[in-house]
Order: C-alpha cells, then structure tokens, then sequence
C-alpha cells in the first residue's frame, strides 16, 4: 500500500525527529538546566541544631527556677523549626502555641508582645498579618527574635508560662546562647 506524504507533513515529521533527538537549540535548554548542589553543599544553618538546644535549655531552667511548665520552639529566619521541646505535663497545644510565637517573630523581626500591641493601635495590621498566615502565628507575648550583630538568626518562642513570663524564658534561652557563644570566642 502506497500512502503520499505531502510535503508539510514531511516538514512536520522532520521537525519531530529533530525536536526528539535535541538538535533544535530551543528543546535542548531542558538539558542545560543546572542540577542542583547535594545536599552537603548547603551553606550551614545561621543557628545549628546544638545552639538551638542551649536556647531551648536555658528557656527550660528558667521554667524549671520557678516551678512551672512550658514549651520551646526555635526557629531559623524562615520560621521553620529547629528544634522543639515541652516539658513533662505541658499540653501538646503550648507546643504549638509557641511555634506560632517564634514563626511570627522570625517573619516580622519583632517581639510577639510587641505584635501584640496591634490589636489595640493597629487592627488592621494585626489582623491583616492573622490572615495572611492562618493557623501559622500566633500574636501574643512569648516570641522574641533572635539577633547576632545585628543579623536576624531565627527567633524563639515559648508558651504556656504566665502572662509576660514566656518572653522572659525565651530571653533567659537567649542569655544561655550568647554566654555559649561568648565562651567559644
């Protein structure tokens, strides 16, 4: 059986095989892509893990000096968590409570009590960030940003203490920190 190419199918059928076979510069830059670096060639994180933990421990004496209960979360300037505790007998919830404390200090650069004060000044602006990030913030004193000259690192967030207490227990995480760090000089 004879079939007849015409000749824009044969145009067609050419410009395939030259698509496929990556001889047309325009289909070969998928090729060209770069990959990206291993996992081993990432810059190393502003806080590492171990200094995360001094934070969260020295948070955790300062609740343990005064006989109460709370939960720590620090994180990188992204918000996203490092490490996290709670101690024995705190609800899962002060957990969660102080994720959203650190996240929303790590993303405005501020103090939560601070954020806090915006729902009396600046509604707009207090509510305008809750709903920006839903389920992700939570704006009320316990996050406390964690700086290095003058250089945001992450922040920390604590909760479950009363009120005006849990900024006082991140910056008692962050007072260890910095005595580490200065040791380390």
């Amino acid at each position: 059986m004879f079939i007849r190419r015409s000749p824009s199918r044969v145009i067609v059928l050419l410009g395939l095989v030259l698509m496929l076979s990556g001889l047309l510069p325009g289909f070969a830059l998928a090729a060209a892509v770069p990959q990206p670096a291993p996992s081993s060639a990432l810059p190393p994180p502003a806080i590492p893990l171990a200094e995360a933990r001094i934070i969260v421990e020295g948070a955790i004496a300062y609740a343990r000096e005064r006989n109460v209960l709370m939960a720590a979360v620090v994180v990188d300037t992204s918000g996203n968590p490092i490490t996290a505790d709670r101690m024995d007998g705190v609800s899962f919830a002060n957990a969660t409570y102080a994720e959203g404390k650190a996240f929303a200090s790590a993303i405005s650069r501020q103090t939560t009590q601070t954020l806090s004060e915006l729902a009396k000044t600046r509604p707009d602006r207090y509510f305008g960030i809750m709903g920006m990030y839903p389920g992700k913030v939570y704006l009320v004193g316990g996050g406390v940003p964690i700086v290095s000259n003058g250089r945001l690192l992450g922040a920390v967030g604590v909760a479950g203490l009363a009120q005006y207490e849990d900024e006082a227990a991140g910056r008692a995480g962050i007072a260890a920190w910095e005595k580490y760090r200065a040791s380390r000089r």
